[in-house]
């Protein structure tokens, strides 16, 4: 027997359902007093109008399938999952069990509640959930063990024992790290799921926190949210944390943080929260869609009342269709929305994918419903070509997630493929990528088919992948880096992702990477233990530069002059705002902060070079050209910041963030104000001089001919209210026509929270990265793509060298991209900066005319 519990702080109106092997199927709305026996296709009338009710199904083989979906009137729902005697039903005990399984997907002023899939049978559905590998009952625990002022003391309540985190404090709690002792993490690509049984008192869900090292201040890192129902019930959270996110408690500076043998987990509510134990156990796979789906929740939850204001709109324009369902193919590097129905007379015409070696190339396709739809999913099917030939690939297949962007609906995540329900009139998109390798896949043409299926009928797409004869170089041969702009570190199973997106490089700040440093006897002693983790992990999976801010904003100086504002009080003969008063207007380094920095450079980087670091790109603070419109200051200040980091280290390649380089508040030659003090120039300003390249590598070798450093030309820009062609056309063709050798985005993961609403184009955020994968934007998958075609065209000029008509058609083609960016994009410098194309179009026109005549040189 298995009852599933349904609880809504909303009326249901509809509902119905399917169980695979049920024999008797009974709804009761009193609490489990009385059931009535019910035709589970469609028991509408046995709980509409009702807040909660319980589905008790009766079976004596294996139930194989259940599916249960309820319609409410708002939108906030939630779910716990316990047996009848108050415990987790993840690990088994007497009695019945009973889950409630709640998945938010408002639609207009109603919410579709989806079941998961269960496998069950006649003795346990969780038979086969790990045990739990440790348990810390908290009211048992020592008070030392928990955040003074944070935490309760003990209290019993109802027969359970619990502490509660106090409501608006960062409670955070050491528990015994569970994981080998002479390790600092797990073993790597282990993961588990802490289990926190807790009591529903919070009206919003409470954030989970993990001890992870790679948050700021090498910290804490926000894992998950749970709860937010406030209905008083005991309930279990499962909370994902991978090796990489969770770590000891080690310093070797501050006594009080150095607990080797301990972790710490914290958590923040809006409300006292009651938290009996948190146990931890192995994850499975299916925890991984389960923390999908909830996390899709959460954000429906987030954008509710917003939602209801702002329903997703329909098509204008239906097709011409049959059937429920039709689908038609769509170009991936332009967003789909759910009131597109596709380009017309394409209705079930092929999806065509065309790609190199050793390459990610995405296809994509839409799904109209002509009526609604439940559970439509769908599947790729073997690739083979002519000969009967298998292509050796992989096809990773996503479903987009749509979301409100200040007030329309986008396409925001596209999440690994899960089943979407689509309304009568709207449209969904479904995106994959297919990935050659060098030496594996073949060159060919292969067919398959795209299987789509729904509950209320079927389609099918023709699939046609073309892998051309031509192995593209790879960012690191082709010379080519691009930096993941982090507002802290992230997980390294993160930067294996970034890598596979053409990433090779970290932008770091010091307020997010600040080597914990103290004064022993007037001299400087540093703690690397997490610097030096993170920095060995990227390092390990192909990461070798990062620049590194070590201030921020010039127009917030000084309270921005991190590392000197840091330095300049770690004495304590200076509080922060004594500093910034005394800084403040001058136009060099503190004589006393600058010694101590100097100090500082040069053992950072000495201990970088020793334990091979990524290379060290330092800046002393961002947007330096901002001295022409807010302080004069800045400029000087700037300048010798930089000759102390050369006096630091002559190895290091000073980096500059330069963001007009002509004519901007009247000065001509801004480029070149700071050409002698850095080392790597980048910029967003090519619009105000397209020569500018040109000017810096002229400056370069001129350095490099007075015995100096070479200058390396790179470009940036920002993420244009998240539109995939303008990443695609930026980091792609645009970049590619100037030469720029490194690249840019403002931002990677800058605070990235899943509702992104009131960001409007400074989006900040390309990728969510979860405990399990990375979650990618569709703009980042425009970004991948445009940086393979910063690979064709390397691939394309180191192969047509010495072809003069080639090379003559190659800059036909870039002479182009430098004049085909779109009215009004990249003129703001400052803010809401972003380059895009007028047509989409040529970014297709470009890549084929190339890759043309590679592939014809390769045959």
């Amino acid at each position: 027997m298995l009852v599933v519990q349904l609880a809504s702080p909303y009326v249901m109106t509809k509902a119905s359902g399917e169980a695979a092997g049920a024999e008797k199927v009974e709804v009761s709305v009193d609490n489990g007093k009385t059931f009535k026996a019910v035709e589970l296709k469609a028991f509408d009338d046995a709980l509409k109008g009702k807040l909660a009710a319980q589905v008790r199904i009766t079976f004596t083989r294996p139930l194989k399938a259940l599916k249960l979906e309820a319609i409410v009137q708002q939108v906030y729902l939630t779910w716990r999952t316990q047996d009848s005697a108050g415990e987790d039903w993840r690990v088994p005990t007497k009695g019945t069990p009973v889950y409630n399984i709640v998945s938010l997907l408002p639609i207009a002023c109603a919410l579709v509640l989806g079941i998961m899939v269960l496998a069950a049978n006649s003795t346990s559905p969780a038979a086969e959930t790990p045990a739990p590998i440790a348990t810390f009952a908290l009211a048992d625990l020592p008070d030392a063990q928990f955040e003074r002022g944070a935490w309760s003391k003990p209290v019993s309540e109802g027969g359970v024992r619990f502490r509660q985190a106090l409501a608006g404090k960062f409670a955070a709690a050491r528990v015994k790290a569970w994981w080998k002792e002479d390790r600092l993490r797990p073993a790597e690509g282990e993961r588990f799921v802490l289990e926190v049984r807790y009591r529903d008192s919070v009206a919003k869900p409470a954030a989970f926190h993990v001890f992870s090292g790679i948050g700021r201040n090498f910290g804490y890192s926000a894992i998950h949210q749970f709860g937010g129902a406030n209905d008083g019930q005991w309930k279990t959270a499962g909370i994902p944390v991978p090796w990489d996110m969770v770590a000891r408690l080690v310093s070797t500076l501050d006594p009080a943080r150095n607990a080797p043998d301990m972790t710490a987990f914290a958590i923040s509510a809006g409300a006292d929260l009651p938290v009996a134990s948190v146990a931890v156990r192995k994850a499975v796979p299916e925890d991984e869609e389960r923390f999908y789906a909830e996390c899709r929740a959460l954000i429906a939850g987030a954008q509710a009342a917003a939602r209801v204001q702002n329903p997703p709109p329909a098509v204008k324009d239906p097709p011409a269709v049959t059937g429920p369902l039709a689908a038609f193919p769509w170009e991936p590097s332009c967003r789909l929305f759910q009131n597109c129905a596709g380009v017309p007379g394409q209705m079930g015409k092929p999806v065509k994918v065309r790609m190199c070696l050793d390459e990610l190339e995405p296809g994509s396709f839409g799904v109209y419903a002509n009526a609604a739809l439940t559970g439509v999913d769908y599947r790729v099917t073997p690739l083979t070509g002519a000969s009967g030939r298998t292509l050796q690939a992989t096809v990773e297949r996503r479903t987009a997630e749509y979301a409100l962007l200040d007030g329309q609906w986008a396409p925001m995540r596209l999440w690994p493929a899960y089943a979407v329900d689509i309304p009568a009139g709207r449209s969904h998109w479904f995106f994959f990528n297919i990935e050659t390798q060098r030496g594996v896949s073949a060159a060919g043409t292969y067919k398959g088919k795209i299987l789509i299926t729904a509950k209320e009928g079927k389609a099918e797409l023709p699939l046609e992948v073309e892998v051309l004869p031509v192995d593209l170089l790879t960012m690191d041969e082709a010379g080519l880096t691009m930096f993941g702009c982090y507002d802290r570190l992230p997980p390294l199973h993160d930067v294996e992702f970034q890598r596979r997106y053409n990433y090779g490089g970290a932008l770091l700040w010091y307020a997010g990477f600040a080597p914990p440093v103290a004064l022993r006897e007037g001299k400087l002693a540093f703690d690397f233990t997490y610097p030096d983790d993170w920095m060995k992990g990227a390092r390990k999976r192909g990461f070798t530069g990062a620049i590194w801010y070590l201030g921020g904003d010039s127009a917030k100086m000084p309270r921005t002059l991190r590392v000197f504002a840091h330095l300049g009080t770690l004495d304590q003969k200076m509080t922060f705002n004594q500093w910034c008063t005394a800084q403040n207007g001058q136009d060099h380094v503190l004589p006393e902060t600058r010694k101590l920095f100097v100090e500082w450079m040069r053992q950072v980087n000495a201990h970088a070079v020793d334990n091979d670091w990524l290379e060290l790109f330092p800046t002393p603070h961002d947007e330096p050209q901002k001295w022409a419109s807010i302080a004069g200051w800045i400029k000087p200040f700037f300048k010798d910041a930089c000759a102390a980091i050369r006096e630091a280290d002559p190895r290091i390649r000073v980096y500059g963030c330069i963001h007009h380089v002509k004519g901007w508040k009247g000065v001509p030659d801004l480029w070149k104000v700071f050409i002698d003090d850095i080392d790597v120039y980048n910029t967003n300003a090519v619009g105000e001089d397209p020569d500018v390249g040109n000017k810096v590598r002229a400056a370069g070798a001129e350095s490099v001919r007075r015995g100096g450093k070479d200058k390396l030309f790179w470009q940036y820009t920002g993420l244009g209210g998240g539109v995939p062609d303008s990443q695609r056309f930026a980091f792609g063709f645009f970049f590619g026509a100037f030469g720029s050798t490194g690249c840019t985005a403002w931002a990677y993961n800058w605070n990235d929270v899943w509702d992104l609403s009131g960001r409007r184009g400074d989006l900040a955020v390309t990728a969510w990265p979860t405990a399990y994968q990375t979650i990618p934007s569709p703009w980042f998958e425009g970004q991948r793509e445009g940086l393979d075609d910063r690979r064709i065209i390397a691939t394309y000029q180191k192969r047509f060298a010495r072809d003069a008509e080639a090379m003559q058609a190659l800059e036909g083609v870039l002479t182009e991209a430098r004049t085909s960016r779109s009215k009004g994009s990249g003129e703001n410098k400052e803010a809401g900066f972003y380059d895009s194309i007028d047509d989409s179009a040529k970014l297709i026109r470009w890549r084929n005319a190339l890759l043309e005549r590679l592939a014809n040189a390769g045959r």
